[in-house]
């Protein structure tokens, strides 16, 4: 019905500005003339004074009907914005969520990672003091009963001047034995803890370490020291001797090596500890294809703890290369 009404309110008002046009315009052509005559005057004014006070309402509500589709897309639009925004908030708070919830497993993680590291170092230096109280025990009170032992053996020998040579290569043979144990027992202590690590310091410990290396193994070991401090903490000097140890350790279970080099020395505010050796190397890339990965691992544990770094570079039949770096530290004298 809206519709029909603008229609013929469209062709009336068409019609209507026609003759107001040509009435206006004044126009004296045939072609107007005869438009003209085709409506008696008495249409012609009715059209005019509907033509006048029809097209401003006809205007109006046109202009009303426009104004009201426009409020309707308005309103649409409004809408499907307002959802729209809707389910972007809900993304966004989704998102937010999530984030959320990562920063605060991250740094949950985190914090197990220090509590983890807190308790590996305290385990370690726990295990250095059971080590060090062990060692302690083997060599001022078991090895000591030994010698005791060996002296009263000897003391014993000494009286037995009549008995048989069987017996006296017997007793020999005791005092040997216990010769021998007390030196096992001495080497148990000193690879539990070396006391010549808290005594003389970690170079000369380290010394001692590949000579006695040199000495039980047959391989050729040789340790530089350059510009080693007198006093070095004691938790760098375990950390560099324990390093040390597990290195020459798996160059005699796997490397099948014939040469060896130590070298500690001072480097960067740290203290550099390197273990070169020719044997036959590893690929350092393939996991289950290195070496003694356990004491690898536990090398890198203690070093991290005293806030340094460890390298390892290998080659499959080209050898491998250890290298411990630790921050210098001295502790008062």
């Amino acid at each position: 019905m809206p519709a029909s009404r603008t229609r013929i309110g469209f062709l009336v008002g068409s019609i209507a500005a026609l003759i107001v046009g040509l009435m206006v315009l004044q126009l004296s052509t045939e072609i107007a003339k005869s438009f003209l005559s085709l409506f008696p005057p008495q249409i012609v004014i009715r059209i005019v004074s509907v033509a006048v006070i029809g097209l401003p309402i006809w205007y109006l509500l046109q202009r009303r009907e426009r104004t009201e589709e426009i409020q309707r897309l308005d309103e649409g639009w409004a809408a499907r914005l307002h959802a729209r925004g809707e389910e972007l908030m809900a993304v966004n708070n989704a998102l937010v969520s999530e984030v959320s919830k990562r920063i605060d497993t991250e740094q949950s993680l985190e914090a197990n990672r220090r509590d983890l590291r807190v308790l590996a170092s305290q385990l370690l230096r726990l295990q250095e003091d059971e080590r060090r109280r062990i060692s302690r025990d083997l060599h001022d009170d078991i090895n000591q009963r030994l010698a005791l032992l060996s002296i009263d053996i000897e003391m014993l020998e000494q009286q037995l001047s009549g008995v048989p040579v069987r017996t006296v290569s017997r007793v020999h043979a005791i005092q040997d034995r216990i010769a021998e144990l007390s030196e096992n027992v001495r080497r148990l202590a000193h690879q539990f803890h070396p006391s010549i690590l808290d005594d003389l310091g970690v170079s000369i410990a380290l010394r001692r370490l590949v000579d006695d290396f040199q000495a039980r193994t047959g391989i050729a070991a040789r340790f530089l020291g350059k510009d080693i401090p007198t006093h070095v903490a004691k938790d760098s000097a375990t950390c560099l001797y324990r390093v040390a140890q597990e290195g020459l350790a798996n160059i005699s279970r796997h490397a099948k090596a014939k040469n060896i080099l130590v070298e500690l020395r001072r480097l960067r505010n740290g203290l550099q500890l390197t273990i070169n050796d020719d044997g036959v190397g590893f690929d350092v890339n393939q996991s289950d294809g290195r070496r003694g990965s356990l004491g690898l691992l536990s090398m890198r544990e203690r070093v991290s703890l005293v806030a340094g770094n460890l390298d390892i570079q290998s080659t499959p039949g080209e050898g491998t290369r250890v290298c411990a770096w630790v921050p210098f530290k001295q502790e008062p004298v």
